[in-house]
This record gives structure tokens, sequence and C-alpha cells, in this order.
């Protein structure tokens, strides 16, 4: 069994090597030839330790003060490149939010105040109702608006909506922008008209 293997193994190098001399005797005929080089004599020692006068060019008497500039650099597609941060995350924002009993004390109220509301669009918040319907000209428009339950509301610019006292601020001919104050800070809600 060994033997076999001897005798395969070195079969493959012999194929090997007379492959690779085929193939470096075939590089070198197609290679152009080249003509002979010059080759200096070697330096002496004396030669070495002292250079030749002769062969250092003299300094002019001015030099000129115009250097020459490079030409400029044309663009090209690596220049261009810009950030579009649309539709990708923001690197910045963690991946876990950290829920305190200040936050749950705070959504218990807004629930109760919910229940406690009397009037309807005031009892859900803005997301939940749908856009189904806007009618007027550019002075004066209404949209209607319908919850899960399946019930329609008239929205006027300045009507009262979501639980974080919401308005409608803007009724444009496509959507409905309503500015809620959850904290201190104004957040703007864009609800869509829903076409079907």
């Amino acid at each position: 069994m060994r033997k076999i293997k001897f005798a395969i193994v070195s079969t493959f190098i012999i194929i090997f090597m007379i492959a690779n001399f085929a193939f470096a005797a075939e590089v070198k005929n197609t290679l152009p030839a080249t003509p002979p080089v010059n080759v200096a004599p070697a330096a002496t020692p004396k030669q070495i330790k002292q250079p030749p006068v002769s062969s250092v060019p003299a300094m002019p008497a001015a030099m000129p003060t115009q250097i020459q500039q490079p030409p400029p650099l044309a663009p090209t597609s690596v220049d261009t490149y810009s950030y579009n941060p649309l539709g990708k995350p923001d690197p910045f924002r963690p991946f876990v939010t950290v829920v305190t009993a200040k936050d749950i004390d705070v959504k218990k109220q807004i629930a109760k105040k919910a229940e406690a509301s009397m009037f309807p669009l005031q009892r859900a918040e803005t997301e939940k109702y749908r856009v189904v319907g806007i009618a007027g000209d550019k002075d004066h428009r209404v949209a209607i608006a319908e919850d899960a339950s399946k019930k329609f509301y008239p929205l006027l610019v300045g009507t009262h909506i979501g639980l974080y006292n919401g308005k409608v601020i803007e009724i444009m001919a496509d959507r409905v922008i309503v500015e809620e104050y959850e904290t201190k800070k104004a957040k703007r809600v864009i609800l869509k008209l829903r076409k079907n």
C-alpha cells in the first residue's frame, strides 16, 4: 500500500515539475528580447572617497522665484458621496429603553384621564384615529376621522384630539397635522388620508 502511494505521489511531482519547466520555457519564448545593458566597471576606493568636482553643476546666480504648481485634480466619483440617513437606524439611540416608576405613574394618569374624558376624541391616542375623508377648499377644510369602534367624528382646525392635549393645527388636501404636548416640547403627529 505504501509503495502504491509513493508511486502516485512521485508521479504527480514529476508531472508538476515537467509542466512547470514547460510553462517557464513558453514564457521565456514569448518575452521580447531586451537589448544588452552596459555595466559600468566597479568603483575603486579612491573614487568613492573623492567625488569629481567637475560633475557637480554650478549654481545659477539668480534662482527663479516662481514655483510651478501641479495642475488641479479633477473631481472623481469618490468625492461626490453624500450621507442620507433616511431609512437608516439612529446609531445614537439606545437599544433598550429604561422605564422608571415615574413613567408608569404618568401612563396610569393618562389612562385614567382617558376613561374620565367626556369627549370621545380624547379617549384614545391620536395615532389610533384614521382620516377617511377631507372636504372643502384651501381656506375652510373639514376632515372626518374614524376610531376603532367605527364611529366617525368631524375634525376642524382647533379641534382637540388624543390623550396628550393634541390640537389640529392644519388640514391639508391629503393629511391632518396634529400638535401634541406630551411633555413641554410640542410633537407633531401626521394623520394621512386613507384611500380605501
